[in-house]
């Protein structure tokens, strides 16, 4: 329902087994994840775009057992271009979990393609419910296991991770709608910029623009590189001392500065 996030939601799911996780980014405005017992999902790092991937990079299985306790799922990798892949140029890998006197063995179970697997490690997280999990590392090809723990500390588990899970979603910022912006469009923007910060640079974008960054600055030096200013209708962005609208390509003369700018311009 429109206004209402997660924390005020309940979630109806089809019959079956379905497990919550998260990448520990809780909240209420973001989609609830749940994975179907029977499943493993391959996952990589996060990346920019695909040219920063490397066949090495780390692979996570997330892992979410059925009734009978197993689960499976593929890998499919190729050179992400061109057409080796008729020609046998990939790797498939099936991946196959199993329950078994308590403990859960995780093992490639097939594979075809001419490729040979990477070396790379591999970690195993097993769903447990409520956004808990267990986890371990290995090698990828190698069998990896994971020992249950009782029921009683497996409920603890799950507990305290449900726990955590409205304390996140409680504790939230929530991100306002649009509609819910009241005054100045431009000036209540500006108020709620969200900001990224790594050390040497410190962003704020706004996400009702289409993650427009609105500034710019690098800490080491102090320096401002980009900064923007909205007005009712628009907004103005510029870098350094030089104003520029969007598409113009000839110079002119800042004649006052603030959020009604006049211009002496040529025409186009």
């Amino acid at each position: 329902m429109p206004g209402q996030g997660l924390d005020k939601l309940d979630c109806t799911l089809p019959k079956g087994i379905w497990l919550r996780f998260d990448f520990d980014d809780s909240h209420p405005d973001l989609p609830a994840l749940y994975l179907q017992g029977g499943s493993i999902i391959p996952l990589g790092p996060p990346h920019q775009h695909v040219g920063e991937s490397n066949p090495s990079d780390d692979l996570t299985l997330l892992v979410a057992l059925d009734e009978c306790g197993k689960a499976e799922g593929s890998l499919f990798e190729d050179d992400g271009d061109g057409y080796e892949f008729t020609k046998g140029g990939y790797l498939l890998t099936r991946y196959v979990a199993e329950l078994q006197s308590s403990v859960v063995t995780v093992r490639v179970s097939k594979t075809e393609g001419l490729w040979k697997r990477p070396k790379r490690r591999l970690h195993v997280q097993l769903l447990l419910g409520g956004g808990a999990m267990l986890d371990t590392w290995g090698m990828d090809g190698e069998v990896l296991q994971i020992v249950m723990p009782s029921e009683q500390e497996v409920h603890k588990l799950v507990s305290t991770s449900e726990k955590h899970y409205k304390t996140c979603l409680e504790s939230a910022k929530r991100i306002p709608d649009i509609e819910e912006v009241s005054g100045q469009k431009g000036v209540e923007l500006l108020r709620t910029p969200i900001e990224l910060n790594n050390g040497y640079w410190n962003l704020k974008v706004v996400p009702w623009i289409g993650g427009r960054i609105i500034s710019m600055t690098h800490l080491p030096s102090g320096t401002q590189w980009l900064q923007s200013k909205f007005d009712v209708n628009g907004y103005e962005e510029y870098s350094g001392t030089e104003y520029r609208s969007a598409g113009c390509s000839e110079e002119y003369n800042v004649i006052e500065s603030s959020f009604s700018l006049g211009v002496d311009a040529k025409q186009p």
